[in-house]
């Protein structure tokens, strides 16, 4: 995860740099896109494979990323951001946490959710990957409309962010008071 969120800072900072210096950045961001499906799919494998064998269904929308990914960067090249295959990833990312909460639902265990880390991990996927979905099948939509400057979408994307890093960072809060709880 440190590895993970790390390698997003230095995306984000690149990417920043080069949009700054009227160069286009989509093709850091179509790297990255390979990063963000692994790391989310082995999370996803993780979470989801304590109520079941989680391989197969991961492995399946894995797969499915990869060959949209190979078919955008064949049609387009990297110099134009794959939004297909983005949108496709982040509705199985959904998908897979809907069915998450379901099995957490169904779970005879009770889980307190307000300490549960993999809760707020899933949570904080939930929030981003809908509303980003929401914000790009809109984006023809959105990008005219200017608040401060930027685009309505700048600010949406902001606010997603932070949800997804806020709920990320109460999980990493969460897991350490369960193993402190533990090693007492």
């Amino acid at each position: 995860m440190i590895v993970f969120l790390f390698i997003t800072s230095l995306i984000e900072i690149y990417g920043k740099i080069l949009k700054t210096e009227h160069h286009t950045n989509q093709w850091l961001y179509n790297i990255y896109l390979v990063f963000e499906a692994s790391f989310s799919s082995l999370m996803f494998s993780v979470l989801l494979g304590k109520y079941i064998k989680s391989k197969p269904l991961v492995l399946s929308g894995f797969a499915l990323f990869v060959l949209l990914y190979i078919n955008d960067v064949h049609r387009h090249g990297f110099s134009v951001f794959n939004d297909l295959t983005e949108t496709v990833m982040s509705v199985i990312f959904v998908i897979y946490c809907f069915y998450y909460y379901y099995l957490l639902l169904k779970d005879e265990q009770h889980i307190d959710i307000k300490s549960s880390a993999s809760f707020w991990w899933v949570a904080g996927a939930l929030f981003f990957y809908f509303g980003s979905t929401v914000a790009n099948l809109f984006f023809t939509f959105l990008k005219d409309v200017k608040i401060a400057g930027h685009n309505v979408t700048y600010f949406i994307f902001m606010a997603l962010s932070i949800l997804l890093y806020g709920c990320w960072s109460y999980s990493f809060i969460c897991r350490k008071w369960s193993k402190t709880t533990l090693e007492s």
